[in-house]
């Protein structure tokens, strides 16, 4: 076989080894069977002086073998020489050189014709000693050698003082790689990093040197564009995210592809602080992820979308337009209302209710549920003592608090501190139990029960009653019955809409009812629609009911200042 690279007759290749003595970058010529045939001048330096041992050689001996890079051997190079197309770039191989030391580089391989391919290597050993110090220091992102959360964060704080006193503009863009976790799942975790290490370094070359960049955590990035208006930094985003979609990493195993979804926010477009800043960048991440990913959004956006929804949320909150909506608990043997439930709406500016399910989602992704369940619950308190005080007979309220607001201490010792006001003026009419009743889903207690017991203390030291939401859907729901003071069980409304029908589920809803009077619990049937299922429950034992069969919750027309 002619090597035609090293072959000094006229061959149409001398002109490839010309070019290849003259690059700075360092040149491996290799035949079909992956044997060195050549190195230019820049190899040889690299590689060290010793070059003779080289030829001949198989080019593996010198790329020390990694699990997410292909192997250096002769299937390979005949595959490239048969497709007649380059591969790589691959980054970040071992390469050894004489005397046992060695260089990280990044290579990739390309044919020169059907019997000959060239590797070209470029030494980046500085930049890994970089890397290495870069890690090791408190600001940085081990992995992506990116700046790491609070770094970023830091650095968008004065970033945003600065701008603030010069009136300038600026934008943030909030990216997450698309089905990531498929990613790990797939490949493995190895590969997982090596994906985000070739994304960091994809975005530092799509974003230049001006722009500050950080791995906001997971498969999440932050960047900050100092003085950028909206528009451009929206014609930014486009870039990334078609320079993301384009991207994709070769592996031993497959050529691995991946896209971006992009949440972009402005100052002082989005608000006039950091916080609301993130929080729209946030939801407009969540509205690319939720309608398709790859793709960008912002608070552009047409009404109606999440980030819309979460802005109408954001603005209720600051303007105390969080009003309860009550619906009436029904005993199932008498047809007496005995209890009502406050369940959370929205007062928009023009008198319209939006009903949580048009805002819910947007507030547990914002975190904004333990701040709707604290106006809430206020708004319910205050509504019960003046009913009170105006002459009515107490009964229960039952108020949902989320796991959520029972670990911010401060939102507790508020409801403690407006029910200890509220129950002192109302006296001696209260009678001998307090009529706010804690309602907390199963789901929210399933992880940890000596952490349940503790965060529900107060409200139970208080003397407020203890109902669970959901009951029937949770794997451990009787030990909660067992170790905590549970008053009343709220059957989980898809069973209740079964009861009717199905034998199986009348089963279940009796075995829950007869645990239940053994322990002198009160049950509740939720999502009641129609008198069948009143029936069967007032059959089984079932000792109140819910839902819109009895009447939907109701907007009143007093409110509170809390």
């Amino acid at each position: 076989m002619t090597n035609h690279i090293r072959d000094n007759s006229a061959s149409p290749y001398i002109s490839d080894k010309q070019l290849l003595n003259r690059l700075h970058d360092g040149a491996i010529g290799i035949d079909r069977d992956a044997n060195i045939i050549f190195l230019n001048p820049a190899a040889r330096k690299l590689l060290g002086q010793n070059t003779a041992l080289y030829q001949d050689k198989p080019v593996a001996d010198i790329f020390a073998a990694r699990p997410e890079l292909p192997t250096l051997n002769s299937a390979l190079i005949q595959q490239c020489l048969e497709q007649k197309s380059s591969f790589g770039p691959y980054r970040r191989q071992q390469l050894r050189k004489t005397g046992h030391q060695t260089l990280t580089v990044d290579f990739s391989i390309t044919p020169l014709d059907s019997e000959t391919a060239v590797i070209i290597f470029h030494d980046i050993s500085h930049l890994e000693r970089r890397d290495t110090f870069l890690t090791q220091l408190p600001n940085f992102d081990p992995l992506t050698s990116l700046l790491n959360r609070d770094a970023i964060q830091q650095n968008l704080a004065e970033l945003h003082l600065q701008h603030k006193a010069s009136g300038k503009s600026y934008t943030v863009l909030l990216l997450d790689l698309d089905r990531f976790k498929l990613i790990n799942d797939s490949y493995g975790h190895s590969i997982g990093d090596l994906l985000l290490q070739h994304i960091s370094n994809q975005l530092k070359q799509l974003l230049g040197e001006r722009e500050y960049l950080g791995r906001w955590g997971g498969e999440e990035f932050l960047s900050i564009l100092p003085d950028i208006d909206f528009d451009t930094g929206l014609k930014i985003a486009e870039q990334i995210r078609k320079g993301i979609a384009n991207f994709s990493l070769s592996t031993q195993q497959q050529e691995i592809f991946t896209t971006t979804s992009i949440g972009v926010a402005n100052y002082p477009h989005d608000g006039e602080h950091v916080s609301d800043i993130l929080r729209v960048a946030d939801a407009a991440l969540y509205e690319a992820k939720r309608t398709g990913r790859n793709r960008i959004s912002s608070s552009r956006e047409k009404h109606g979308s999440f980030l819309s929804i979460a802005t109408q949320l954001e603005n209720a909150l600051r303007e105390n337009r969080i009003i309860p909506a009550y619906q009436p608990l029904i005993d199932l043997q008498t047809g007496q209302q005995v209890a009502d439930e406050a369940l959370a709406r929205i007062i928009i500016p023009d008198g319209e209710v939006l009903p949580a399910v048009q805002f819910i989602d947007a507030a547990v992704h914002l975190q904004l549920v333990h701040r709707i369940d604290y106006q809430v619950a206020r708004q319910a308190i205050l509504r019960c003592s003046n009913s009170v005080l105006q002459g009515e007979a107490p009964h229960p309220h039952f108020v949902n608090i989320s796991a959520e607001l029972l670990r911010h201490p401060q939102l507790v010792q508020g409801i403690l501190d407006t029910a200890l006001q509220e129950c002192q003026a109302c006296g001696d009419r209260l009678g001998s139990e307090k009529p706010l009743v804690i309602e907390i889903t199963e789901q929210a207690l399933l992880h940890n029960l000596g952490e349940a017991r503790e965060i529900l203390a107060p409200f139970l030291d208080f003397g407020l009653r203890l109902a669970i939401d959901d009951f029937g859907v949770g794997y451990s729901s009787l030990n909660y019955l067992s170790d905590l003071p549970v008053s009343f069980l709220k059957i989980d409304g898809h069973l209740i809409r079964r009861v009717a029908n199905e034998a199986r589920i009348r089963a279940i809803v009796k075995g829950i009812q007869n645990i239940a009077s053994d322990l002198e619990l009160i049950t509740v049937g939720e999502f009641i629609e129609d008198q069948p299922t009143v029936d069967v429950l007032r059959e089984i034992g079932i000792n109140w009911g819910q839902g819109y069969y009895f009447g939907k919750p109701q907007v009143l027309h007093e409110r509170f200042d809390i």
